[in-house]
């Protein structure tokens, strides 16, 4: 897209012409962040890809321009030298643990960007799970590694949330006209419990509300902990003091079964995506898609 092609014409003119360069499928506009890459980069800096772009920015527009020259006499040679790739010196080798190291530095030092990453989220999109990460991608088939999790592991965590909320309130507005439905030990344990699991869920969550960063996936996952820690204690408590009769109890072992087993079902569905093993076909991982914001990546054959 060429910003200012009403400005000069319709014609692309190098160095003159600024272009945006825009994903089709994804409407993604390349950028620079102006960050650096560490030495094993060569100290170029990093190109970007923003999801929604905010007005005009200078880091938005590219120019084009060439900096090679052939050396050979004859125009043929001349153009193949042209249009050859730039050599880039891959024999510098860097040790794990050095590379590690540098990583971890960088990811300290660094000062926080404007831009918004291709893989970035809002907190409140991690609750619903509505985004994935991608890390890898095999060159040439479609084995590829994801940071996803679990959809019914993910919502069964969050109705624990919501159902221990309800049943807090529903103690406390019955507890306040005299009518107590657990004896005191109970409901000191309980309290506990949202304590521990609730609270250590909000103080993992919420600030990230407040935080004016590039934000992602794995930040929600310390918080996500607490919510399944929650669960089988919450189970727990209504199996002892919510249902007495045997009826009752063997309905909740019936469903508590079935759930369990819908976890490792699921969990199996997407061992390829998590371990990049085995490599499923184009309609596989299509199939896989189960939200739209997915963004799996596949191979047409």
């Amino acid at each position: 897209d060429i910003n200012n092609r009403e400005a000069e014409s319709e014609a692309w003119k190098t160095i003159l012409s600024e272009v945006r360069l825009v994903h089709v499928n994804t409407s993604a506009v390349l950028k620079l962040s102006g960050v650096p890459l560490p030495d094993w980069g060569f100290r170029q800096l990093e190109v970007v890809a923003e999801k929604l772009p905010k007005g005009h920015s200078s880091s938005l527009s590219w120019t084009v321009e060439e900096h090679r020259y052939g050396t050979s006499q004859g125009r043929k040679e001349r153009e193949a030298e042209l249009h050859s790739p730039t050599h880039i010196d891959v024999d510098r080798k860097i040790s794990f643990w050095s590379k590690f190291m540098e990583l971890q530095w960088k990811m300290l030092t660094v000062k926080q960007e404007e831009s918004e990453h291709k893989y970035s989220s809002a907190p409140l999109e991690w609750i619903t799970m509505n985004t994935n990460i991608a890390y890898w991608l095999h060159a040439s088939t479609n084995a590829q590694i994801h940071l996803i999790g679990n959809p019914v592991s993910w919502g069964v965590a969050n109705l624990s949330l919501l159902a221990y909320q309800l049943l807090a309130t529903v103690y406390m507005l019955r507890r306040r006209r005299g009518l107590k439905d657990l004896t005191d030990g109970a409901w000191q344990q309980f309290v506990s419990l949202g304590v521990v699991c609730v609270g250590g869920w909000m103080m993992n969550f919420l600030p990230f509300l407040l935080m004016d960063k590039t934000l992602f996936l794995y930040h929600y996952l310390p918080a996500l902990c607490y919510l399944y820690l929650l669960s089988p204690a919450l189970l727990e408590h209504v199996y002892t003091h919510l249902f007495s009769s045997g009826t009752p109890r063997r309905a909740l072992c019936v469903c508590t079964s079935a759930v369990l087993m819908s976890i490792f079902t699921s969990f199996w569905n997407f061992c390829p995506l998590t371990y990049g093993s085995p490599e499923l076909s184009a309609n596989q991982l299509q199939a896989l898609k189960w939200r739209d914001s997915w963004d799996i990546l596949y191979r047409r054959r």
